[in-house]
């Protein structure tokens, strides 16, 4: 079964630009090996992910996400299974809250 979930966190004030992008680096090389892919939108602290794979390594991965001192505020905003993953081609990207907005808008959830 494959699970998406879509959360929103506020990213503590010391996580800087290079921060997160070595986040996001080490994010895609860890969801890859998992098969867990999706998008992740940031606006200023705010972030919105979502996560699309096998239930096991999402709910993981999730969790750990939930633990991470990084993050405060974390709500799941979506917890649902899925037929196939809409990021399948993509892995893990980074893109503009506008983008996720939009495709948010255009995936079944």
């Amino acid at each position: 079964m494959t699970l998406r979930i879509v959360y929103v966190s506020t990213l503590k004030p010391d996580v800087d630009e290079t921060r997160v992008a070595e986040m996001v680096a080490k994010a895609a090389a860890f969801n890859q090996s998992r098969g867990i892919t999706g998008m992740l939108a940031l606006e200023g602290q705010r972030v919105c992910q979502i996560l699309e794979g096998p239930d096991d390594a999402v709910n993981a991965l999730y969790a750990s996400i939930r633990h991470d001192p990084r993050h405060s505020g974390v709500a799941e905003l979506v917890n649902a299974s899925i037929n196939s993953p809409t990021f399948e081609a993509w892995g893990m990207v980074r893109r503009p809250m506008i983008d996720m907005v939009t495709k948010a808008l255009t995936i079944q959830m």
